[in-house]
């Protein structure tokens, strides 16, 4: 365990993390899961999220250049790389809160991509294919709510549906919505 004073230079600097991150991230890896998704869809339908989630073709070794340059910037070893719960995932963890910052794993098979600021991403086709997948997988119901959740604002984001703009300022700037009660 850190001492106090590295504890509190890791939060203080644990902002930086993301970064950190992306800066090691290469031209052969590709990033999933819900930074993705928010990576490619309007800001308002953002789910927030801490970890960054990597296919990479050696996910062990990746997990490893990612952890030193984590420490190296934090100026002590406030970071570990442990083996997931699936075979060929390894995690980077922070030893001061226990949280997961990044995962790598080998993919299965090829996946969709979509590059954007300069980085390589899953793309939104890739995760509606894999959410109507998990969807119908009884053994994932776990996981339902969470994919609907995802689905829903992907499809919001393409405008599969034509809702009306919402024009919330323009109600309150119009005085004739504003009604008088007598007392």
């Amino acid at each position: 365990m850190p001492n106090l004073r590295n504890v509190e230079k890791f939060h203080i600097m644990k902002r930086q993390i993301p970064s950190i991150i992306l800066s090691r991230t290469q031209k052969h890896e590709i990033i999933h899961g819900q930074q993705a998704v928010n990576a490619q869809i309007s800001h308002h339908l953002h789910k927030q999220t801490t970890d960054y989630d990597i296919f990479t073709r050696t996910p062990k070794k990746d997990a490893r250049e990612t952890e030193r340059a984590l420490d190296k910037r934090f100026g002590f070893d406030a970071f570990k790389v442990e083996e997931g719960k699936h075979s060929g995932t390894w995690k980077v963890k922070s030893k001061v809160n226990g949280e997961t910052y990044a995962d790598y794993t080998k993919p299965e098979k090829k996946i969709k991509t979509s590059n954007k600021f300069g980085k390589t991403y899953a793309s939104l086709d890739y995760f509606k294919k894999h959410i109507k997948k998990t969807l119908r997988d009884p053994e994932a119901k776990f996981r339902h709510p969470k994919d609907k959740d995802t689905y829903n604002r992907i499809r919001i984001h393409e405008n599969k549906f034509s809702f009306p703009k919402l024009k919330v300022g323009n109600f309150f700037k119009n005085k004739t919505n504003t009604r008088r009660i007598k007392l």
